[in-house]
Formats: C-alpha cells, sequence, structure tokens
C-alpha cells in the first residue's frame, strides 16, 4: 500500500485542476481521512510553499458545519499535501448529472447551507474569499450534508500566475469582475453561488459555449436567460428574484452579504415540511409546550393556566340573566306547589304565587 507522510493511501477518489484526491488513513489512529495532493508546479516554487502553508494555516481555524475541516498541512516527498475530514457522498455536480435539475426546496437548502459557508469564512479577519466555487466543491453528503471545500486553494494558483490553465468548466463560474482581473471581494463569491442556484433550478448553467472567448464575454454582459415556465411554476417570487439579484454584473448591485442570503431563504425552508429531531420531540412533549406548538393564540396547558381560568371574571348578558331568574322562580313556585298539594294544604291564589316564587328564588 502507497504512504504518504503518516497517511496510507487507500484509493484515488477523483482528479482536478488543482491536484489528485485520494482516500487515505492516518497510520497510527486508523482514521479515515481524504489526502488532497496538490499540483506539482505549487511545490516546486517557493512562493507557491509559502501561500499554501498561510492559507492552510487561516483554515484550520474555519470551523463550521457547512466547511469541509481541514486536519493538517503537510509536505511530503516534495508534495503540498491537505488532510481533510472524509466526506460519504457525491459533488454536487454528480448529483446534477444525474438528476438533471433539482426540485426548487433540495436547490434553495443546498444553496443556503453554501452561503452559510460563505458568511462564515467572509467573517473571518481577514475575509475568506474562496474565489472558485462551483458544484465540483461542494459536497452533498448521504445524510443530506452540504460542505463546501478547496477554500484558499484558487488564490494559491492566482498568485503563481496559473489563470491560463484554467478549465472552461471553471470558467462558468467566474464573476464579471474576476474576468476583467479587478480587484475582488465576498461579492465574487455571492455570484458564483447565484450561478450555481440557476443551474440547479434550470438545469444547465446560464451561460455556456465551447468558445472560452465567447463564455467570458457573455459572463461579462449578457444578462442571464429567464427560467423556463416549468420551473416559474412552483417557483416563490422571491427565490427568482433573489437569484437574478446575484447575478447583477456589477457587484454593489448584488446583495451584499452571505448572511443576507441566509435570511432570504429561510422562510422558504421552514415552509417545507421536515421530520422532527430527536431535540424538537423533546421540546414538543414538555410541559407548556402546547403554546409554542399550537401558535401565539393556543391554550397553555399548565397549571397557572388553570387558576386563571378560575379566577377570571365571567361577563353574563342582561337579557341571559333575566332568563335565568325568570326560569328559576317558575321551578320554585311549581315545586313550591306540588308541596302543599302532597301536605293536603289548599292551593293558595293566583295573587299569591309570584312572591312566594320570589320568596323561593332567593
Amino acid at each position: 500500500m502507497d504512504q504518504i507522510g503518516e497517511y496510507l493511501v487507500r484509493r484515488l477518489v477523483g482528479e482536478g485542476g488543482m491536484g489528485k484526491v485520494y482516500e487515505g488513513e492516518e497510520r497510527l489512529s486508523r482514521r479515515r481521512v481524504a489526502l488532497k495532493v496538490l499540483r506539482p508546479e505549487l511545490a516546486r516554487s517557493e512562493q507557491g510553499r509559502r501561500l499554501f502553508l498561510n492559507e492552510m494555516q487561516i483554515l484550520a481555524h474555519l470551523e463550521h458545519p457547512n466547511i469541509v475541516r481541514s486536519l493538517a498541512s503537510i509536505e511530503a516527498s516534495g508534495e503540498l499535501v491537505m488532510v481533510l475530514e472524509y466526506l460519504d457522498g457525491q459533488t454536487l455536480r454528480s448529483v446534477l448529472g444525474a438528476a438533471g435539475r433539482l426540485p426548487w426546496p433540495e436547490a434553495v437548502r443546498i444553496t443556503a447551507s453554501v452561503a452559510s459557508a460563505l458568511a462564515a469564512a467572509h467573517g473571518q479577519q481577514p475575509p475568506v474569499i474562496h474565489r472558485d466555487l462551483k458544484p465540483e466543491n461542494i459536497m452533498v453528503q448521504r445524510d443530506g450534508g452540504v460542505k463546501v471545500m478547496d477554500f484558499g486553494i484558487a488564490k494559491v494558483v492566482e498568485a503563481m500566475n496559473q489563470t491560463n490553465t484554467q478549465s472552461v468548466g471553471t470558467l462558468q463560474y467566474m464573476s464579471p469582475e474576476q474576468i476583467d482581473a479587478r480587484s475582488i471581494d465576498h461579492r465574487s463569491d455571492l455570484y458564483c453561488l447565484g450561478l450555481i442556484l440557476y443551474e440547479a433550478l434550470a438545469g444547465s448553467p446560464p451561460f455556456q459555449s465551447a468558445s472560452p472567448r465567447e463564455l467570458l464575454n457573455l459572463q461579462c454582459t449578457a444578462e442571464p436567460p429567464p427560467l423556463g415556465d416549468d420551473v416559474r411554476s412552483g417557483l416563490p417570487r422571491g427565490v427568482e428574484q433573489l437569484l437574478f439579484q446575484l447575478l447583477e454584473k456589477a457587484p454593489e448591485d448584488r446583495p451584499y452579504l452571505a448572511q443576507d442570503i441566509v435570511d432570504r431563504l429561510e422562510p422558504f425552508q421552514t415552509a417545507v415540511s421536515a421530520p422532527l429531531r430527536a431535540g424538537d420531540r423533546d421540546r414538543a412533549s414538555a410541559p407548556g409546550a402546547a403554546r409554542v406548538a399550537g401558535g401565539a393564540d393556543a391554550p397553555r396547558a399548565d397549571t397557572i393556566a388553570l387558576v386563571e381560568q378560575i379566577d377570571r371574571p365571567r361577563d353574563v348578558p342582561t337579557r341571559l340573566a333575566i332568563a335565568i331568574i325568570a326560569t328559576l322562580s317558575a321551578l320554585a313556585g311549581l315545586g313550591t306547589c306540588a308541596l302543599r298539594s302532597t301536605n293536603g294544604a289548599p292551593e293558595p291564589p293566583a295573587s299569591t304565587a309570584t312572591p312566594a316564587a320570589a320568596e323561593g328564588a332567593r
């Protein structure tokens, strides 16, 4: 079995523009890991090694549920290697390849998860910008979790003037400011996220061409085509509006923060029914949970609520009160007459019935 440093290599998982990815195992702990061996030209450059180690030090402190964890960064046998948590799943590219396009709730869920990862990275000091966000760098796990990979690597490649080796697949997910070689900020990642959301909903990217030059021109100047009627028929208007705001050519016309995207997509996620987690089930069965589960108007099922109901004054309408008194008086009068008949007493005149009834009512 091959070995890279202290890690045993099990098998080749994939290969891309940044390098090769292997499934590996830490020799002593037997922990399953992913080994990303970067392209050889990075290791041959002193600048490349320095940039790589600087970026990996930043990522080692970037902890978020939607970001793949960096466990270690090593240089072994002249190769730069990222040791990452092993993810059981497939890339969003593979998911889209099999499904064609996703139902809008699933597309929204994945987009919100990626936006949450971007919010955590962009909030670092200094901000960590992905620069190469695309379906190939998003992992959808078997349990449904979403993880973003390859933060910081594009910055290393870009700094080493390797942009002439970028593939057309990556060009499909570059922001206009990247293409124009302008300075970029976190909003460049948001444009790429819009491209991903568009493809997840429509089944194909908004801009396509076999010519790299034409593709770059489309990214910089063309308006994204409208979504098809079959996509729009069930798509919430708020999601569609956000999508085309993300695809604005000028960064200042896009949403400013990734967290803004998370917040705007949250209502559309909660509208989709989902099974209760174990913690939610426990809270739902706890005393006093009826108000939370049933809404603000649901009655409280606790002792205080019962006492309040007993002590609460009750207003009785006037007409109803008069009717009740009259009925009770009549019943009392009848009861008095029946009692006297039983005892053999003569029946009193009708004129005395009302005082007797009134006296009985009192």
